[in-house]
Formats: structure tokens, C-alpha cells, sequence
């Protein structure tokens, strides 16, 4: 995608936007779960940025229209995970991923199927993959539009996989997304596969979804040819591990070196990582979690 007009850097516009949070779960989580991880968080964001907008308006203010609580306002934060093994589908796939399509793909792969309000189109999330969710305003960092944010996190995937440890030959094309140059040369004498696929929502300016990058995933749930993934049938995806024949570090690290990327270009001045295994807690104890950590104390 063109980025001519997208800055390296979006300083942020407020002080508690110079804090990220980055949250790792680990072991293997259900997809859905990890949705209410995120979904909790975006509406908390909405909550404060609602908040100001009234605030704003006198009329709301005199009339006493204001909430009496305010709402806290929330740290940038990234989430990070594994999943275990589910085919999703973005907004696009909707019209054209009918009942008798999912039914096939769950009965071939026995991989359940779930519909999202993200973009793009049909991929595999599962084990050996990860798995980012950057929840944040984009109105609190200077000129970071939807899709100068797409581009960022195209460019963070790519600074993670061109450094250390895996030197990589990644780069983007007219395709979402970040590609590598492969060993393997297939499809008439194509040598680019996808490593890592983007599909973010954006609501009222809050970020939610975001990207993963295949580690040590089973291509297989990716390149069946009975199945198009990302709606791009032409080529194939492949990880890490297939391109190196080895996995230098575990995917928590990998998560590690995209979260100090981005933490770069946002120009974020302070980063503070936490690990939780979120399915062992109640909802009520999670959500207290996730307050503890990422509201900002007045």
C-alpha cells in the first residue's frame, strides 16, 4: 500500500499516551475469549474519549447532561497471543462465504469458523502464531490516520523480521501485509509468500484486531488449495520457521520485538510488559486485571 504521505513517527498529543502497556497471554487461548479481552478495553477507551468530546459542549455541561463519573482515560496497550486453531473471516468475506463454505472448511479441518468485524478477508489463526491486538486512540498521536496506522504496522512487522534474529528479506507489495522474498520458487516462477497478515477495525478513532506473523504455524491450515486465505489464491503463505529451518526465540519474544517497534514510532517514552493466562481467572478477576494495569491513576 502507498505510504508516501505517512510520517515515521506520531508523537502522542497527551502524557499518558507516551505509556504503553503490553500484555502477553500465555499458552493457548480461544479466539473468543481473546475477543472479550479486547472488546472490554475498546469500550473503556470509547468511554473516555466520549467523555471529552461532551465535556467540550456547553450545552451538555449546563445542563447537567454530563456523567457524574468520569470515565479514566486508558494507556495505549498491546495484547498479545496463541491462539487455538479457528479460521476467522474480516468484513469483506461476508458476502461471499455462505453457510455450505464454512460447513466444508470446519468438516475438512475441523477448525471451527467465526465471523469479525475486522477487515480483510478469510485467515487461520492456531498454534505457532502470533497473534497482536494494538487497542488505542489514534486522535492522540499527531497525524496518525487509519491508514497511516495500517502502514505502521506493516513497518513494525518488517523492522521485527529484518533484524535480529532473523535478518528476513520482508517488504510489503500492493497487498496488505508483509511478505518475504521464500526459497521456494512455485506458481510459474513466483518467489514471494505472506508471513504476516493485517485485518484492524477502527471505531470512533479506538483500534481493536490488529496483525499476526506465522512463527512455527502449520502452513497446512494456510495453503490448502481447497480453501483461499485473504482472498489472494495466487499465493502462498509460509513462517518463519519454514524460511530459517529454525525458531531462534519463542513467540512471546517475537511479540516483545514488534511491541518495541511500535513503542519507536509512536514515540512512546516508556513500555511495561505483563504476562497473565487469562482462561484461569473469571471474568470479574481479569477484568479487574486489565483495570489495575492499564487505567490511568488520577
Amino acid at each position: 500500500m502507498s505510504t508516501s504521505s505517512c510520517t515515521k513517527v506520531f508523537p502522542p498529543l497527551s502524557s499518558f499516551a507516551k505509556r504503553l502497556k503490553h500484555i502477553h497471554f500465555k499458552g493457548l487461548t480461544q479466539y473468543q475469549y481473546a475477543n472479550k479481552i479486547q472488546d472490554y478495553l475498546v469500550r473503556k477507551n470509547e468511554a473516555f474519549r466520549n467523555y471529552k468530546i461532551l465535556e467540550k459542549n456547553p450545552r451538555i455541561v449546563q445542563s447537567g447532561r454530563l456523567p457524574k463519573i468520569k470515565p479514566p482515560a486508558i494507556y495505549p496497550t498491546v495484547l498479545s497471543f496463541e491462539f487455538k486453531p479457528i479460521y476467522t473471516g474480516g468484513k469483506r468475506e461476508k458476502k461471499h462465504t455462505g453457510l455450505k463454505d464454512i460447513e466444508k472448511m470446519e468438516d475438512i479441518k475441523h477448525v471451527e469458523f467465526v465471523q469479525t468485524n475486522r477487515g480483510g478477508q478469510v485467515t487461520f489463526h492456531g498454534p505457532g502464531q502470533i497473534v497482536i491486538y494494538p487497542i488505542l486512540t489514534l486522535s492522540n498521536f499527531q497525524g496518525l490516520t487509519s491508514r497511516c496506522y495500517i502502514s505502521t504496522l506493516e513497518k513494525c512487522i518488517i523492522g521485527v523480521l529484518r533484524g535480529e534474529p532473523f535478518k528476513l528479506r520482508a517488504k510489503t507489495t500492493n497487498d496488505t501485509g508483509v511478505w518475504v522474498d521464500s526459497r521456494e520458487i512455485y506458481n510459474n516462477g513466483t518467489s514471494i509468500k505472506k508471513i504476516s497478515s493485517i485485518g484492524v477495525n477502527v471505531r470512533r478513532s479506538v483500534t481493536c484486531h490488529g496483525c499476526s506473523i506465522n512463527c512455527s504455524t502449520d502452513l497446512s491450515y494456510l495453503n490448502d488449495p481447497r480453501f483461499i486465505m485473504c482472498g489472494l489464491p495466487q499465493f502462498k503463505q509460509t513462517s518463519i520457521l519454514n524460511e530459517l529451518g529454525t525458531l531462534p526465540i519463542g513467540l512471546n519474544k517475537v511479540a516483545n520485538l514488534f511491541v518495541k517497534q511500535i513503542g519507536e514510532r509512536l514515540d512512546i517514552t516508556s513500555i511495561e510488559s505483563h504476562i497473565l493466562c487469562a482462561e484461569q481467572q473469571t471474568d470479574d478477576s481479569l477484568f479487574e486485571t486489565l483495570d489495575r494495569i492499564c487505567d490511568v491513576k488520577a
